[in-house]
């Protein structure tokens, strides 16, 4: 298989792979801003509380970039990484595509004290690269919503000094996904690892497994788009096992794993 057939062939399940998520498909399909998607979606910092998101992920990232490193957030969102970040004395660059957010992050690092964060109102690409770079380190976590994959990276990777960090779903999907969008290639990180492959870059992977209940109301709101009825939802989850029910609630068994994908941009095997 030749290399370019290789990356085609990689960007087509890519892209097919985004189809099938709720952001994407919102965005895509009702013309849906950035900034409108994300003032709907409810309360994001509550979400990230109930998922544990980014967890020992985010701990991991927080270790390896030294005090004082400039270091990119693409997709800094309400700040899950960028906050911890700017506050063990790194400089960094908030780029969302989401004013909503952005003020969001505002208010919480002025709260917080933290006043080494830059915030720029942009969707990554090269002009948002050329506005905020260059920087020692750069971190797309869970915010590659981009069909081309390989320039995502690439500008990434020309934007850094030392090396990037890509957070991502691990291969293994829920099954509630395949029961409610059907079957058919999801995103995950083994895309990316597989492009870095091709594209000739090295790299380290490593896991963290997240598990947490949702309250069904929750997780019903994520598929809301999909094939499947609440009532038929429901009913496979009873099937699996996951369901929890109390006087008061009806919670769902949830559990993501995370792949950490670093990759050294100053010519050393890892950071």
């Amino acid at each position: 298989m030749s290399g370019q057939y290789k990356v085609d062939e990689l960007l087509e399940g890519w892209r097919e792979g985004l189809i099938t998520s709720t952001y994407y498909r919102t965005l895509r399909t009702d013309g849906t801003s950035h900034d409108d998607f994300w003032r709907g979606f409810g309360d994001y910092d509550a979400w990230s509380a109930l998922t544990g998101y980014p967890g020992r992920m985010g701990n991991r990232i927080c270790e390896c970039i030294p005090s004082g490193a400039s270091v990119l957030d693409i997709g800094a969102g309400t700040g899950a990484l960028s906050l911890p970040l700017a506050r063990r004395g790194c400089r960094v660059t908030a780029l969302d595509p989401s004013s909503y957010h952005l003020d969001m992050l505002r208010r919480k690092a002025t709260a917080d004290g933290c006043t080494g964060i830059r915030y720029i109102e942009d969707v990554w690409g090269p002009s948002a690269a050329a506005t905020a770079g260059p920087v020692d380190y750069a971190i797309a976590a869970y915010s590659m919503i981009d069909p081309d994959l390989r320039g995502f990276l690439q500008a990434m990777i020309d934007c850094t000094g030392v090396g990037i960090f890509l957070a991502y779903r691990a291969r293994a999907s829920d099954p509630l996904d395949c029961f409610v969008r059907g079957d058919g290639p999801r995103p995950g990180s083994h895309y990316i690892t597989s492009l870095l492959d091709v594209m000739g870059y090295g790299y380290r992977v490593e896991f963290f497994v997240r598990e947490f209940s949702l309250p069904l109301d929750t997780l019903l709101r994520k598929y809301h788009d999909g094939e499947r009825t609440p009532d038929e939802i429901l009913t496979f989850l009873d099937m699996e096992g996951r369901v929890v029910r109390t006087q008061d609630s009806v919670a769902v068994r949830c559990s993501v794993t995370d792949a950490l994908i670093s990759v050294a941009t100053n010519g050393r095997t890892e950071m």
